[in-house]
């Protein structure tokens, strides 16, 4: 990437982050600034993160997603200083912080295995951090009884952690990393060992403990549902590129490439031939010769392009018509309040739908003919 390319991604960056400050948690926001500015780091000859560019705004909740091998952890270790950066550098609130040792930097942080001293109970994991800095007992037991408080832990504050859940130990690992009330919060996949209701039932406090405590928080996650969830906006990592930087809205409904649509969420990615281009509206063929419309503002020469739909854009018609595709259904499923059905077309493309199960809606059956179709305004040209 060229720098002159890297400092204009910088510049929207930072004016993102600075439209998300302003958006109405700066008057009560605690949280540094960080700028993450063409760090690259290299393990041998393996190129873990290259090039990255990021600047978060006070107070911020961004989250690094990923699949596995993409570099967001090791991104958060370099932030954390676990790691050394090769190249470029990290500055809190306009202060390089590369030769600082972890323990300087005054971050919390909050790791997938909860990492709980065996042999303390609760409320001495909680404070411990605080004895560490020397902090007397009055003030110290004050602060814990106010975060066992903040995270429901009150009545378990004797416990030992060989007597906790899953979920109340990991409830703890963010207590003591809150309990000093750090401006940045470090959480590295926290939620991942836990079962499906206990991640969503933490998901919310941890959203409703940013909203309180205002510190900036870094979040690592592979989980398409928990970033859409948490985050104010949404760093998409693979191979060590920050590949597209937005809100979870603009994430999951613009993608900025095919990577990123297929990893956020289900998508639909079928392959067309511009055929013409008025203003935003561009004339598509499919391969099955099907023509059909889309709304797209990139500037896409003529050729093959990537057209996403969301599977609940799609609908079914109930007889063939004007930019309709057929398609034959070989999965059908009920999944309660949602249909989720699966076709092919006769390009050979699966196309997912997924639609409200209601009076009116049957179950198709495998092997049924079914009429799909979207308006323009609901895919995007991703190429």
């Amino acid at each position: 990437m060229s720098d002159r390319t890297q400092s204009a991604r910088s510049r929207e960056n930072s004016d993102d982050a600075g439209r998300v400050a302003g958006a109405g948690r700066t008057a009560t926001a605690i949280g540094s600034s960080i700028s993450i500015e063409q760090v690259t780091r290299r393990y041998g000859g393996f190129l873990a993160i290259d090039n990255a560019s990021l600047a978060i705004a006070p107070g911020e909740f961004i989250t690094l997603l990923g699949p596995s091998g993409s570099g967001k952890t090791t991104l958060l270790n370099l932030i954390a200083g676990f790691q050394k950066v090769d190249s470029g550098r990290i500055l809190v609130d306009g202060a390089p912080i590369q030769n600082i040792p972890p323990y300087r930097r005054g971050f919390g942080m909050v790791f997938q295995s909860y990492a709980l001293f065996p042999n303390m109970t609760v409320t001495q994991n909680v404070a411990f951090p605080l004895r560490m800095a020397g902090i007397g007992r009055a003030e110290t037991e004050r602060r814990v009884a106010e975060t066992l408080e903040m995270m429901r832990l009150s009545a378990h504050a004797q416990k030992m952690p060989s007597q906790m859940s899953g979920g109340q130990q990991q409830r703890v690992a963010i207590a003591r990393a809150i309990v000093m009330r750090p401006k940045v919060v470090l959480m590295d996949e926290p939620l991942s060992a836990l079962d499906r209701r206990l991640r969503e039932e933490i998901q919310i406090e941890i959203r409703d403990l940013h909203q309180t405590i205002g510190s900036t928080i870094l979040f690592v996650t592979h989980d398409q549902g928990e970033a859409l969830t948490l985050s104010d906006r949404i760093a998409v990592l693979n191979a060590g590129e920050i590949v597209q930087i937005g809100s979870p809205i603009d994430i999951y409904q613009h993608p900025s490439n095919p990577f990123v649509a297929s990893f956020i969420g289900e998508s639909n990615l079928i392959a067309a031939d511009v055929v013409s281009r008025a203003g935003s509206s561009l004339t598509l063929k499919s391969r099955a010769g099907v023509v059909f419309h889309a709304e797209s503002n990139r500037q896409t020469e003529a050729g093959q392009v990537s057209v996403l739909v969301r599977p609940e854009r799609v609908r079914i018609a109930p007889q063939p018509a004007a930019a309709t595709l057929p398609a034959v259904v070989t999965s059908s499923l009920f999944l309660g309040e949602l249909l989720r059905i699966e076709a092919h077309l006769q390009s050979g493309e699966r196309i997912l739908i997924r639609c409200t199960n209601n009076a009116v809606t049957a179950m198709p059956a495998v092997g049924e003919t079914l009429h799909v179709g979207w308006d323009p305004k609901d895919c995007w040209v991703l190429s």
